[in-house]
């Protein structure tokens, strides 16, 4: 398959050491933090669904690359220290333009669904598919909503005529 080939081409192992340094170059702390959390990995590789993976982290940061064998290529940004930020980046080949906003929120809970089965360590991701169905009808494209005090949580997409990225924010504040 033509994704399978260019997502192996892509976390290939030069490329993902050319893509941690572009990414912590660009995003890496300018003076010395001291935080009191550091990032962890999310997932692992060999677990179900895992065709490759990659996990980089410095300082505060981290990011965290998975193939999956839908074809989806799924990116984890983190970002730990004052406030708690994780981002979550599906990349999907296809045009997917044409589709309402409706879709991109309900796909963001079906999403972190199925990741929540790979194991009892991604189990916590169903509540949060929970909460993001639950308060669907008042959520907006590209918006933070408040889910709990301090706690936010943002959908959003890239779309273009060949590939789209679903974009799904956890915030603490």
């Amino acid at each position: 398959m033509k994704i399978k080939t260019l997502s192996k081409n892509i976390l290939s192992g030069s490329f993902a050491a050319l893509l941690a340094s572009v990414f912590f170059t660009a995003f890496g702390c300018k003076t010395e933090t001291t935080c009191k959390y550091k990032p962890t990995p999310i997932f692992e590789a060999g677990l179900p669904h895992v065709t490759q993976y990659d996990f980089q982290k410095q300082g505060s940061k981290s990011l965290e690359s998975l193939l999956l064998d839908t074809g989806v290529l799924l990116e984890i940004d983190q970002d730990i220290c004052n406030e708690s930020r994780q981002e979550y980046r599906f990349n999907v080949k296809g045009n997917y333009t044409s589709f309402p906003d409706s879709l991109w929120l309900r796909e963001a809970s079906r999403q972190l669904v199925f990741l929540s089965t790979f194991s009892p360590k991604q189990a916590a991701l169903k509540t949060w598919a929970d909460v993001i169905e639950q308060r669907r009808g008042e959520m907006r494209l590209g918006e933070d909503r408040e889910m709990e005090p301090g706690i936010f949580v943002r959908v959003d997409r890239v779309v273009g005529p060949d590939e789209s990225t679903l974009v799904l924010v956890f915030l603490q504040k």
